[in-house]
């Protein structure tokens, strides 16, 4: 049994005594706040309620988008968005919003990292790490796939999502501050799916080159020596490094 709390942009869905319905004021707030952002730097505008449902596991996620999979935070198309929240995942925020949002203002462009990078640009963290900071220890330890591999569905998903997404939100991130919001917009409607070919036309720079002053910007940041060390177990754990 639901019950309902309905926001300015959202109609929220969660089970009653459940930690989702004590928290549902503060959820609404973040969201809420998230929306306007989105919309904001994206320069768009939905025209549809967005239908939440906070479930207590991945499988109930799962049962609720229809194939059974765990997983903890999904969309399914035009408007609704199922996500865990409970004592240890919150998934909540920026991350499942800006799919529905983008896929609804702008279009569904074929590449996975194209679109995780957007969704990783708005959290700008990767287990509230710097995205910045994990591509620069995957730069300096040979982790770092080419990008030019990543925009391939494939090789996309044989990485595991540790490498893959912040790679990807560093990627759109840069894409955005040097070339600006508007022409991004243009290549996340128009890409298909040869991507270095219609990345050339849009912004006047091969992948390649793109990607090397990607890398050299990136190499420049310094973060203090504890999220370096986070970095680096985290990596050991998913048995990346030893």
């Amino acid at each position: 049994m639901w019950k309902k709390k309905k926001s300015s942009h959202y109609i929220f869905n969660y089970h009653k005594g459940s930690l989702a319905e004590k928290n549902i004021d503060e959820i609404i707030e973040l969201q809420e706040s998230c929306y306007e952002y989105i919309c904001e730097v994206l320069k768009v505008k939905m025209n549809r309620i967005i239908h939440y449902f906070l479930c207590e596991s991945p499988e109930e996620v799962g049962r609720m988008y229809g194939d059974d999979e765990p997983v903890n935070g999904i969309i399914k198309m035009p408007d609704k968005i199922y996500a865990v929240y409970n004592e240890k995942v919150k998934c909540i925020g920026f991350h499942e919003d800006v799919h529905l949002i983008s896929y609804n203002t702008l279009g569904k462009p074929k590449q996975t990292f194209l679109r995780e990078g957007l969704a990783m640009f708005f959290d700008k963290v990767w287990w509230r790490i710097p995205n910045e900071a994990w591509v620069q220890v995957y730069i300096n330890t040979g982790l770092y796939p080419k990008l030019s591999t990543l925009t391939e569905y494939e090789e996309f998903h044989r990485y595991k999502d540790i490498i893959t997404y912040p790679i990807a939100g560093v990627f759109v991130d840069y894409l955005i501050s040097i070339f600006g919001i508007e022409k991004f917009k243009v290549f996340f409607k128009t890409v298909d799916e040869n991507f270095d070919k219609c990345f050339l036309k849009t912004f006047s720079i091969s992948l390649k080159n793109f990607e090397d002053k990607l890398t050299k910007y990136v190499k420049i940041i310094e973060y203090n020596k504890c999220i370096y060390d986070a970095i680096y177990e985290h990596l050991k754990k998913n048995r990346l490094l030893k």
